[in-house]
C-alpha cells in the first residue's frame, strides 16, 4: 500500500510540474496580451507588432521531441505508452522517409501533407499505414511530406510534440536521411533502442550524429520485460561501456523500459506494473527538462523581451496618465513570473497540487466537448411540452381560461412560446390573457392607498405559478433522481462514471445526494471541469491575437460557449432572459 501511495504521488508531482508550467506560461501570455491592448490604444505600433510576435512565440512553444532508432525497436509502442492510449499503429515494417507529428488536437484527426504543396488531406487514424510504411505507400509513391496526428491526450496538450521520424539503419537510405535532416529542429531526443539487441553498430553511427545536432539526448532501452532482471543489468552495464569507449560518454543516463508493459499499466490503472515498466522515471526526466531547461530557455527570454517592451514605451513620456499605472502594473508581473522560472523550487513557485489528473483523463477531455445531461433531457422535454402547449391553448377553452387566469406564463417561458407559436396562435390564445390582465390593472387603478408600483409588479408571472416552469421543476427532479440512481449504484469510486453537469445542475444533485463522498468526487470533478475549460479559453485567445488560429482545436473553438453553458445552464433553458432581471 505505501509504495503504491508513493507512485501516486509521484505521478500527481508530475501532473503538477507540467500543470505550473503550462500556468505560468498563460499568465505570461495574459501579461503580454495586456500590453498589446493598451500598445495598441496609445497607437505604438511598432512595439504591438513586436507584442504579437511574443504571442506567436508562446502559442508556438513545445517542446519537440524526436523519436529516433531503428525499426522494431519499439518507437510508436513507447510513444503510446507516454500516451497513454494505444492510438498509434504499430508493427514491423518499415516506414516511408515521411515524418510522423504527433500533436494535441481534441477531436482526434490525422492530416497529411504531400510535397510541393500546400493542400493536405483528412484521413482516419486507421487509414494511417496506408501512407506511411513501406507496405501502403512503397517508396513514398504517393509523396507524402509528413503526417500529423492529433490525439488528445493530455501530455500532448501541455506542451509535448512527439516526431516518430522513419527508421534509420534500414534498407531503405532516404530514411536516415530524413530523420538526420529533422535534428535541428528537436528540443531533445527520445533515443530507442532495445534488450534484443542493444545498441548495434548503424545505431551507434547515428547517435553520434545526434550529438552534433541536439544537446538533450534521452536513451531508452526498451522491451526490458523479455529479459530477466540479472540480464538486464548486464545489458545496461554493456551499453554504458560502449558508450563510454566509442562516444566519450563518461555516465550516460539510460531509461530501461518495457512500453507495451507500461501502456498496459496505465490502460488499467495498474501502479504496480506501472513502475515495474519503468516507464515513470523516462516521463520525469522529459518533463524535469521541460518545465526547468527548455523553460530557461524559452520563456524567461520572452518575460524579459516583454519587459523591455513595457519599459521602452513607458520611458518614451509619450503614455497617456491613464495608461501610465498599468504598464507598470505590467512590468511587475512580469518580473514577478521571471522570478518563479528562474528559481521553480522557491517560495514563491509553490502551489497546492489540484485534483485533476494528466495521464489517463479521457473522462475529462470528452466532458469539456459535451454538454451538461440534465441540460439536455430536461430542454427537449421543455420543447416538446411548449410545442404541445401552444397547440392546447389554442384548441382547448379550459387550457386558454386557465392560462388567463394564471396571467400567461413568465417572462422567459413566454419568449419561448413566442419562438414556437404562430403569430395567428398567439393571436387566437392570449386575447383572454391580455382582457384578464386589463381588469387586474383597472381594479389597481381604482385603489387609492397602498403601493401600486408592488402591486403591479406582483402581476408578472413568477416561477411558482408559471404552467412551463411547473413541468421544468418535475423533469428536472426526474431525471437527477435517476442520475442518482446510477451513481449511487456504483460502490467503487474508480468505476464510477461522473457527469459533467452545468452548475445550476450540480447543485440540484448535491442537495439531492445523501452521499458524501459522491457529493466530495462531484465537486472535485467539476472543479477541474471549469478548470479545464477556463484554460482551453486562454488558449483560443492566444492562438487568436497571436494569429496562429489554424492551431486552434476544436475543444478550444467551443470552450466559451461550453464554459458558458456549465456556468448557468443550456442556452435553450435560459434564452432569452430571466424573469428576476426584470424585476
Amino acid at each position: 500500500m505505501r509504495r503504491k501511495l508513493d507512485e501516486q504521488s509521484r505521478a500527481a508531482e508530475l501532473v503538477e510540474s507540467l500543470r505550473q508550467y503550462d500556468r505560468l506560461k498563460a499568465e505570461i501570455a495574459s501579461a503580454v496580451q495586456g500590453a498589446f491592448y493598451l500598445l495598441d490604444r496609445e497607437k505604438a505600433h511598432d512595439e504591438k507588432r513586436a507584442c504579437q510576435d511574443l504571442l506567436a512565440r508562446l502559442a508556438d512553444d513545445r517542446f519537440i521531441l524526436a523519436v529516433i532508432g531503428q525499426f522494431n525497436r519499439g518507437k510508436s509502442s513507447l510513444m503510446n505508452a507516454v500516451l497513454g492510449m494505444d492510438r498509434l499503429p504499430v508493427g514491423t515494417v518499415p516506414l516511408t522517409s515521411a515524418i510522423t507529428r504527433v500533436c494535441y488536437g481534441n477531436p482526434e484527426r490525422v492530416r497529411i501533407e504531400y510535397e510541393g504543396t500546400s493542400l493536405g488531406t483528412d484521413i482516419s487514424l486507421s487509414q494511417l499505414p496506408d501512407y506511411v510504411t513501406e507496405t501502403g505507400n512503397p517508396g513514398n509513391a504517393k509523396k507524402v511530406a509528413a503526417a500529423e496526428v492529433q490525439l488528445p491526450a493530455d501530455v500532448l496538450r501541455y506542451g509535448f510534440f512527439f516526431v516518430d521520424t522513419p527508421g534509420i539503419g534500414s534498407a531503405i537510405a532516404a530514411n536516415t536521411a530524413t530523420t538526420e535532416r529533422f535534428l535541428p529542429e528537436a528540443d531533445a531526443v527520445i533515443f530507442v533502442t532495445s534488450f534484443e539487441s542493444p545498441l548495434a553498430r548503424e545505431e551507434l553511427q547515428f547517435l553520434d550524429k545526434v550529438r552534433d545536432h541536439v544537446r538533450k539526448i534521452f536513451l531508452v532501452v526498451n522491451k526490458s520485460d523479455l529479459v530477466p532482471a540479472a540480464e538486464r543489468d548486464r545489458v545496461l552495464q554493456f551499453i554504458r561501456g560502449v558508450l563510454q569507449v566509442e562516444l566519450g560518454i563518461s555516465e550516460p543516463r539510460l531509461f530501461a523500459v518495457s512500453a507495451q508493459q507500461g501502456l498496459r499499466a496505465k490502460i488499467e490503472r495498474s501502479e504496480h506494473d506501472l513502475a515495474e515498466s519503468g516507464l515513470p522515471l523516462l516521463e520525469e526526466s522529459l518533463v524535469q527538462f521541460l518545465t526547468t531547461e527548455k523553460a530557461a530557455e524559452s520563456l524567461i527570454r520572452i518575460c524579459d523581451r516583454a519587459v523591455t517592451l513595457v519599459s521602452e514605451v513607458q520611458a518614451s513620456q509619450a503614455v497617456s496618465d491613464e495608461d501610465a499605472p498599468k504598464f507598470h502594473d505590467l512590468a511587475v508581473q512580469l518580473g514577478r513570473i521571471r522570478e518563479q522560472l528562474a528559481h521553480p523550487n522557491g517560495e514563491q513557485a509553490a502551489t497546492p497540487i489540484r485534483s485533476n489528473k494528466l495521464f489517463g483523463s479521457v473522462g475529462l477531455m470528452e466532458a469539456v466537448r459535451k454538454p451538461c445531461p440534465v441540460c439536455v433531457r430536461v430542454a427537449d422535454a421543455m420543447m416538446k411540452f411548449l410545442a404541445s402547449f401552444q397547440y392546447r391553448v389554442v384548441a382547448d377553452q379550459s387550457e386558454r381560461t386557465a392560462n388567463a387566469r394564471r396571467g400567461g406564463l413568465c417572462p422567459l417561458h413566454t419568449w419561448q412560446y413566442s419562438e414556437i407559436a404562430s403569430p395567428q396562435g398567439v393571436s387566437a390564445s392570449y386575447p383572454p390573457v391580455l382582457d384578464a390582465m386589463s381588469r387586474r390593472l383597472e381594479a389597481l387603478a381604482a385603489l387609492h392607498s397602498g403601493d401600486p408600483a408592488g402591486r403591479t409588479s406582483a402581476l408578472i408571472v413568477r416561477a411558482e405559478a408559471c404552467r412551463v416552469c411547473q413541468e421544468q421543476v418535475k423533469v428536472q427532479d426526474q431525471v437527477l433522481t435517476e442520475l442518482l440512481e446510477s451513481l449511487s449504484g456504483v460502490n467503487d469510486e474508480g468505476q464510477r462514471s461522473l457527469p459533467a453537469l452545468c452548475l445550476p445542475h450540480l447543485s440540484a444533485l448535491l442537495r439531492k445526494s445523501p452521499d458524501s463522498s459522491l457529493r466530495a468526487s462531484l465537486l472535485a470533478f467539476e472543479a477541474a471541469l471549469f478548470e479545464r475549460l477556463a484554460e482551453n479559453m486562454e488558449r483560443y485567445a492566444l492562438k487568436h491575437d497571436s494569429l496562429r488560429r489554424g492551431r486552434v482545436s476544436e475543444d478550444e473553438r467551443m470552450a466559451y460557449i461550453r464554459g458558458l453553458a456549465y456556468l448557468v445552464g443550456d442556452k435553450r433553458l435560459n434564452f432569452p432572459f430571466h424573469v428576476e432581471y426584470l424585476l
